[in-house]
C-alpha cells in the first residue's frame, strides 16, 4: 500500500483503536444509511462511542436499528442509546423490560443517567449494576440537564457509578456551560477523584439555552489545552468529528502550538 499523500505530517501522536484514552463519542441523531457511511468512510478510525440519541431507537424499524448498529460495531464503535430512553422506560414502568430490548437490538453498551426528577442517584447504581452484570458496558452520566437541581457532589456520584460498574463517566455539558468559580472547583475534584481517563466530558448543544456553535468550539478547545489530547470528548456532532481530531493532533487552528 503506497504512503500517504502527507505521510510524516501526523501533528501530536494517537493511539489507534482500541484505545483507552482520547476517546471520541459522536452523536447520532437517526441519521439515515447514506450519512452514517459517509461518517464512517471518512471518521471511522477517530471515533470510538456513537450515542443514538434519547428514545429515537424506537423510531426506527428494527433493520435500520440492527443495521446501524452493525456498521459502527465494524468498525470499532461502540454504539448505545442515550440515557434519558431508559429514564422514560422507568417512569414508565417498563425499566425492567429495556435491558431485554436493547440486547435484541443489538446494543453492547448503555448510558445510565438520572436528569429527571422522577429517578434517583439510587436507582442510578442500581441500573448501572444491573446492566454491568448481564455483560453491557455501562456509560453512567454525572451532572444535572441544565434548569434542574443537582442534589449529589459531583466526585461522590462519579465515584458510585464507578464503583457500580460503570466504565466511564460522562459529565454533563450543563454543568460546564458558563461554570462558576464553584462548579469549577467542583468539576476539578471529581476529575482528580475518579481520575481524568475515566472521565468523558460532555459538549454542550442548542437544547441548552443561548449556546451558539462558537460556544461549543471554545468549550472542546479550552477541555483540550485544559487536559492534554488525550483528554475524553463526548456529543460531538458528525460534523464537527474531524475538526475536534485536528486540534487534538495540533493540525487544527493550534497548528505549531507547543
Amino acid at each position: 500500500m503506497a504512503n500517504h499523500f502527507f505521510e510524516g505530517f501526523d501533528g501530536i501522536d494517537r493511539d489507534s483503536k482500541p484505545r483507552k484514552t482520547g476517546l471520541t463519542m459522536v452523536i447520532d441523531w437517526g441519521s439515515g444509511p447514506n450519512a452514517q457511511n459517509d461518517l464512517v468512510t471518512v471518521g471511522a478510525p477517530h471515533f470510538d462511542f456513537a450515542k443514538v440519541a434519547v428514545g429515537i431507537s424506537r423510531l426506527l424499524t428494527n433493520e435500520t436499528l440492527s443495521a446501524k448498529l452493525k456498521l459502527y460495531q465494524e468498525h470499532e464503535i461502540e454504539p448505545f442509546p442515550g440515557g434519558q430512553f431508559l429514564e422514560w422506560a422507568e417512569v414508565e414502568g417498563k425499566a425492567d423490560l429495556y435491558f431485554d430490548a436493547v440486547q435484541a437490538a443489538g446494543y453492547r453498551c448503555i448510558e445510565v443517567s438520572d436528569n429527571m426528577d422522577a429517578v434517583t442517584l439510587e436507582w442510578k447504581v442500581r441500573m448501572i449494576s444491573l446492566g454491568a452484570g448481564l455483560g453491557l458496558r455501562i456509560i453512567g452520566e454525572v451532572g444535572k440537564k441544565e434548569g434542574l437541581p443537582s442534589g449529589t457532589d459531583l466526585s461522590d456520584d462519579a465515584l458510585r457509578c464507578l464503583d457500580a460498574g460503570a466504565e466511564i463517566v460522562l459529565l454533563e455539558a450543563a454543568e460546564l456551560v458558563d461554570e462558576d468559580e464553584e462548579t469549577a472547583r467542583l468539576i476539578e475534584r471529581a476529575v482528580e477523584r475518579a481520575g481524568i481517563d475515566n472521565v468523558m466530558f460532555e459538549l454542550p448543544g442548542p437544547w441548552i439555552d443561548g449556546i451558539r456553535a462558537c460556544d461549543i468550539h471554545r468549550m472542546r478547545r479550552d477541555l483540550i489545552d485544559r487536559y492534554g489530547p488525550q483528554v475524553n470528548i463526548g456529543n460531538v456532532e458528525p460534523a464537527d468529528l474531524l475538526t475536534l481530531e485536528a486540534y487534538r493532533r495540533g493540525l487544527g487552528v493550534n497548528a505549531g502550538k507547543k
